[in-house]
């Protein structure tokens, strides 16, 4: 048990060293080390000379909150249209899903059938391309296009949502090296590096 304080202690000690610097606290939270920064200089300067730096922690703060709300929406949209075509691919084609990859959903909705499929792979001769019969991989829209079309749009917009969550992380990282350089430039002009 007391090997387990100690251990407490020590992880406490070091987030709190971590935690003090304004970068560090940027990095965690873009906005966080501006608002740091704010706190620390508002104690030695006038309020007017340092307020800019107050509303760009609000600012960087709002744009991490649309940031995720925006991540994690796209990721439940996607999953949702994922969840739809699949069930509508099974219901209307007879796809089993299992074990079954994206590019085989796309097939599922570029092509009317399992046999059509094969035989387009076989005659560009892309043979390595090709589905084995018996195995699980056969659909057939029943020559009902619309059906197919509309699968297609679902698994189209569930791949699109899922290209806005790449995007979302992407921002993410963007803006915590936008507020780490932004605390950087608020310390140096401040005369604090």
């Amino acid at each position: 048990m007391k090997k387990y304080f100690n251990y407490t202690i020590i992880y406490f000690i070091l987030f709190s060293f971590l935690f003090s610097s304004s970068s560090i606290r940027s990095l965690v939270l873009p906005g966080w080390g501006e608002r740091n920064e704010f706190n620390i200089l508002s104690q030695n300067s006038d309020f007017k000379d340092i307020a800019y730096i107050q509303k760009r922690s609000q600012a960087l703060m709002l744009t991490e909150t649309v940031i995720w709300i925006s991540l994690l929406s796209s990721q439940q949209l996607s999953d949702s249209y994922r969840t739809d075509y699949r069930s509508f691919g099974q219901d209307k084609a007879g796809v089993a899903w299992s074990g079954k990859t994206d590019l085989y959903a796309a097939n599922v909705g570029n092509y009317d059938n399992f046999e059509e499929y094969n035989d387009y792979k076989l005659l560009t001769s892309q043979l390595n391309d090709t589905y084995p019969e018996g195995e699980g991989y056969e659909w057939n829209w029943k020559d009902n296009n619309s059906n197919r079309l509309r699968y297609d749009k679902l698994r189209n917009k569930s791949e699109q949502l899922d290209k806005v969550k790449t995007y979302m992380i992407a921002s993410l990282l963007i803006n915590r090296i936008i507020s780490t350089f932004d605390v950087i430039n608020i310390k140096r002009n401040h005369g604090r590096l």
